[in-house]
């Protein structure tokens, strides 16, 4: 027994040594890597390396637990399996999943990229979240892609659909069930959903695709409008929904025209090309119709 514990830390030194060199490190030189675990396999001719039980990998800081894990050190990359969380102290971000893919190739502007699949939540900060099914996110950036059940969440912004994807201050979203720019109070869901950020705020959007916006009107009220399109605009405080667009406020009223314009400066709504309000009148309930001048 003693024998092959000898072997076993025999061969953990061994593959430290490998990691902390320059020309087969797990991950790109000149970054410093090592790993640990109750049981390690390394082959030198394929370069390839299993581990089992309570494995271990830390590379510049940041550390990656899990059950097992195997991997290429050619190929710079690792993938632990089950319990997997990790903590990346110069990210600010922390990790967990079922299953991670940890790619540490260099690329211009990235540290490489961590892939996660199976009950994904990445944090980063203290007010940023992430859910999903899938992530896969480039160290060193805030670009992420994320695939089924995707629950973001930020300061001011909060996702929901089935996919979602972030490139710098661009995002996107398919089969968008939510998405809500808390301090502009705006809530919209499409089929599409594509914008443009700057400082966690919304600059620019475009809904496509079964847009429904949620809004409180001037008055106080619950609105919902609807279209194939929207697009919206902090710097002219309007979103303009389109196609087939019809106002519905919590009162009855409605409003039906090419497009409809919400003003987010005052919170109303303009009727634009062949507009018609239908509403109830309190006495008799009776509905009425009749063509706007212009707004509501």
């Amino acid at each position: 027994m003693s024998d092959i514990k000898y072997y076993i830390k025999l061969l953990s030194v061994a593959v430290l040594l490998l990691f902390c060199s320059s020309n087969t490190t797990l991950f790109a030189a000149p970054v410093e890597g090592t790993m640990s675990a109750d049981t390690i396999n390394y082959n030198v001719n394929t370069k390839k390396i299993s581990a089992v039980g309570n494995v271990i990998i830390k590379r510049a800081g940041a550390i990656l637990w899990g059950d097992k894990g195997e991997g290429n050190m050619e190929a710079s990359e690792f993938t632990l399996q089950g319990n997997v969380k990790g903590t990346f102290p110069a990210e600010n971000t922390d990790l967990t999943s079922d299953n991670v893919k940890w790619t540490g190739s260099k690329t211009p502007g990235s540290d490489g990229i961590a892939e996660a699949t199976g009950k994904v939540h990445l944090t980063r900060g203290t007010k940023e979240k992430i859910d999903a099914d899938y992530v896969l996110w480039e160290l060193g950036t805030k670009n992420y892609t994320a695939k089924g059940n995707v629950d973001v969440k930020t300061e001011n912004n909060i996702l929901i659909a089935d996919e979602a994807e972030q490139i710098n201050d661009k995002f996107r979203g398919k089969n968008v069930k939510r998405y809500e720019d808390i301090k502009q109070k705006l809530v919209v869901s499409a089929n599409s959903v594509d914008g443009t950020t700057v400082n966690e705020e919304v600059s620019e959007l475009l809904a496509v695709g079964n847009v429904v916006m949620d809004f409180v009107d001037k008055e106080g009220l619950k609105s919902k409008v609807t279209g194939e399109k929207g697009v919206y605009s902090k710097a002219k405080a309007t979103f303009v929904i389109s196609g087939n667009a019809r106002a519905v406020r919590s009162d009855g009223k409605t409003v039906s025209a090419d497009s409809i314009v919400v003003h987010e400066d005052t919170n109303n709504i303009e009727a634009v090309g062949n507009s018609k309000i239908t509403f109830v009148t309190n006495e008799k309930k009776d509905k009425k119709e009749e063509k706007p001048k212009g707004g509501e």
